[in-house]
């Protein structure tokens, strides 16, 4: 009889040695899509490699305390998942935003999770393969693995502490010889992931460890205030419209790695030399949306929280804040979920009168791909200019060119063609030729809505600039040789314009939180001293200043004495999400026994939840009734929360509605008539999801009645109950029906179910 396996090893050597090991192998592994090549790290990087290791045998020493064997083992194993788990996810991030995971990532889980659904090229099959190894795994520890009561350590724990204390105490980028605190993607190549995250931590924390006092603050500001110019009252106050274009770039930048056989933003080109314009430095390259955002709207650096909006802002003076002081109307509009990087609040935070998303409308946007259009977006700001009374600043966060790239090929979806001669992989061309496709039809975008605002009667400012290069993906980024680290990573144009000839031509380079202070001073309105002394430093090419650090410290996370000297407060509580929701009143149509009502609100497409008598109420459908009752309109999170709410409205009965509103236009759809086919199963569900052959259009607002009550309208992928229907972006009507009255799941027997329940859709308007 052999020898079992655990006996020929003594557990100490597993334990504290193979142990470390393994997870190590298991999280760089992982992390850098192929195990060996930890191998290269350990001869190319020893000191970094050996860093790491002291970690992890750090962790493996804790358990050390436990009497049992077995619980010792099953502790390693599930040290070895985590470590598996954490270089998954770890490998995506770098893929997909050029970073690893950062300590500041565990308040952004929530985004984590919704970007998992954007189309993204997650091996999932890999993942599952890795879930179901770790299973037998435990499966056989707990059917095999013979308990044993050993004495219990305390020593080794503290040992496992200290070792641990020791090594984080040491994480800081001077420790080994690569520095560069901003290229992240490159840190976790060369010194580990476990290093970067800790590094970049205490570094993050020491750009702010200083003597913060309130005398010193509000001696610093007072000199501000003072050398700030006065406000001009000859300056012109145009609209200004402020556009972060999604993972924009310049096609000289683009055309230097690919050998391009035809022009991709012809327009685009041709507007430079009206403009001022040139590269704006972001603080991250291939991802960090909302740390460039911050800077350009806010003024402040992102490198003393890292991830900004993460913290969740306080009351922050920005670009928004200062207009609105000066009688503008600042709004937000980003057709896209809104509940990413917290901007609910971190908007209403810097001074923002509304903000519009996905979350808050209704509308059928035209979209490429996953992602609403940016012609979308210009039409919004242009409604915006139109509506509103006086001066207007439009923050647009456009999506269009948001990746990942591979969820389509628009070769093959649009008709796209492949405008450059590279011999590049399958998937690194269908991703390149996606991405210039995005690039043509931001450029045609931009023509369209540029030639608008030529002929606009107000005058307006564009500020135009990208928050980051394309994440095309690692492998993506290797092929084509385009940066990933340096200064050409994180370089991405911007241009200022007008159209009133009030921008004169001209080219600075600046840094992403320079360009708010930079565009006011263009315009004559950069007299707030925090934003008026950025100028000036920028002018004068000083990046590095004890007073800015100082006031950065007191806005971010002290008292903000500046701010309660200059009497300053721009969070302000007319915040409205998704605008403001006045209702006037509504349309109706009898629709057989009950009422189907539209209301008319101030904006019409705003997304909202009827109440009836304070219940919501399902397809606007209510029952006809001679007694009092109550309707309002609530916007809700998908969480529940209220976003905003109307005035409630009351009717003596039904009667004095119908008698009150205007006809409502209705077209009932017979449900039965349609053709189908099967999207998905959801058997533990007891239903089946459906849907039309051919689209039946883009409607706002509809409500669907059978014999067996109101369906209830969700998104399409959230179809998991029986009587329930959505709308997709195509344009068509999914239903969920229930299993048993499908013995056969054919297209006939949905028809003749749905005929059977006399189910009908009612379309109220396009």
């Amino acid at each position: 009889m052999g020898v079992p396996m655990h006996r020929k090893v003594p557990r100490p050597v597993v334990w504290y040695v193979i142990a470390p090991v393994c997870m190590l192998l298991l999280l760089e592994g992982f992390s850098r899509s192929n195990p060996m090549s930890v191998f290269g790290w350990l001869f190319q990087y020893p000191l970094a490699f050996l860093y790491s290791l002291g970690l992890m045998a750090g962790v493996c020493l804790l358990p050390a305390w436990m009497k049992s064997t077995k619980a010792h083992d099953l502790t390693l194993l599930a040290l070895a998942f985590l470590s598996a788990l954490y270089g998954i996810v770890n490998h995506y991030k770098l893929i997909f935003r050029l970073e690893p995971i950062l300590l500041t990532d565990v308040t952004q889980i929530r985004d984590a999770i919704e970007v998992t659904a954007l189309g993204f090229d997650i091996n999932w099959v890999m993942i599952a393969l890795v879930l179901l190894t770790f299973a037998a795994a435990l499966i056989m520890l707990l059917k095999f693995l013979p308990p044993k009561q050993v004495k219990r350590n305390f020593v080794l724990p503290v040992l496992g502490v200290a070792l641990i204390l020791w090594l984080v105490s040491m994480g800081r980028f001077s420790l080994f010889s690569f520095h560069n605190a901003t290229d992240m993607n490159e840190q976790a190549k060369k010194n580990g992931s476990l290093f970067t995250l800790i590094a970049m931590d205490r570094y993050r924390t020491s750009l702010m460890n200083i003597d913060y006092q309130q005398p010193e603050v509000e001696a610093s500001y007072a000199r501000l205030q003072q050398e700030a110019p006065l406000e001009d009252p000859d300056a012109k106050k145009p609209n200004i419209i402020l556009v972060l274009s999604e993972s924009f770039t310049d096609e000289a930048i683009l055309g230097e790695y690919l050998d391009l056989t035809e022009p991709l933003m012809p327009f685009y080109q041709s507007l430079l030399p009206e403009c001022q314009r040139g590269l704006v430095y972001v603080p991250k390259a291939g991802g960090g949306t909302s740390e460039s955002e911050f800077e350009v709207l806010s003024a402040l650096r992102s490198k003393y929280a890292l991830n900004p909006y993460s913290i969740g802002l306080p009351p922050i003076r920005s670009i928004a804040d200062i207009l609105g002081d000066k009688g503008y109307t600042a709004s937000a509009i980003h057709w896209h979920v809104g509940v990413f990087y917290n901007r609910y609040h971190n908007l209403r935070m810097q001074g923002f009168d509304s903000f519009k998303t996905l979350d808050t409308s209704c509308y059928p946007f035209e979209r490429i791909g996953s992602y609403t259009t940016d012609s979308e977006h210009y039409a919004s700001a242009m409604e915006q200019l139109r509506l509103s009374e006086g001066r207007d600043f439009v923050f647009l966060l456009t999506m269009q060119n948001h990746g990942g790239y591979t969820y389509f090929d628009f070769r093959e979806k649009y008709g796209a063609n492949t405008p450059f001669t590279n011999s590049l992989s399958a998937e690194s061309e269908k991703v390149a030729a996606n991405f210039c496709y995005l690039l043509k039809e931001s450029d045609k975008a931009l023509e369209k809505w540029i030639e608008e605002l030529r002929a606009f009667e107000e005058p307006t400012v564009v500020i135009f600039f990208s928050d980051h290069l394309a994440p095309l993906g690692t492998n993506v980024l290797q092929e084509l040789g385009l940066p990933v680290s340096g200064d050409a990573a994180h370089q991405v144009p911007y241009f200022i314009w007008s159209n009133d000839d009030s921008i004169q031509p001209g080219e600075t380079d600046l840094y992403a939180y320079e360009l708010s202070p930079y565009a006011l001073s263009l315009l004559g309105l950069c007299d707030d001293p925090f934003f008026a002394y950025v100028e000036k430093l920028r002018s004068q090419g000083i990046h590095s200043d004890e007073t800015y650090d100082l006031l950065s410290y007191d806005a971010l996370f002290g008292q903000q004495y500046a701010y309660q000297m200059a009497g300053f407060a721009p969070a302000t509580d007319t915040f409205h999400i998704g605008g403001d929701m006045t209702l006037s009143g509504f349309d109706a149509v009898e629709a057989g026994d009950r009422i189907c009502v539209r209301p008319r609100l101030a904006e019409p497409y705003q997304r909202y939840t009827l109440y009836l008598n304070g219940k919501a109420v399902e397809g606007n459908l209510i029952p006809v009734s001679d007694k009092p009752f109550t309707l309002a309109c609530i916007m809700h999170s998908d969480g529940g929360k209220d976003y905003n709410r109307s005035q409630t409205l009351t009717y003596e009965n039904t009667d004095q509605l119908l008698q009150g509103c205007d006809g409502l236009h209705c077209e009932p759809l017979n449900l039965g008539e349609l053709s189908y086919f099967m999207v998905r199963n959801e058997a533990l569900n007891g239903c089946t999801v459906w849907a039309t052959e051919e689209p039946i259009g883009m409607w706002t607002h509809t409500a669907l009645l059978s014999a067996e009550g109101i369906w209830q309208q969700k998104s399409s992928n959230a179809l998991h109950k029986t009587l329930q229907y959505s709308i997709d972006t195509e344009g068509r009507l999914w239903v969920s029906v229930p299993n048993q009255a499908l013995p056969e799941l054919l297209t006939q027997r949905v028809q003749q179910y749905l005929s059977s329940q006399q189910a009908q859709l009612y379309l109220l308007d396009k």
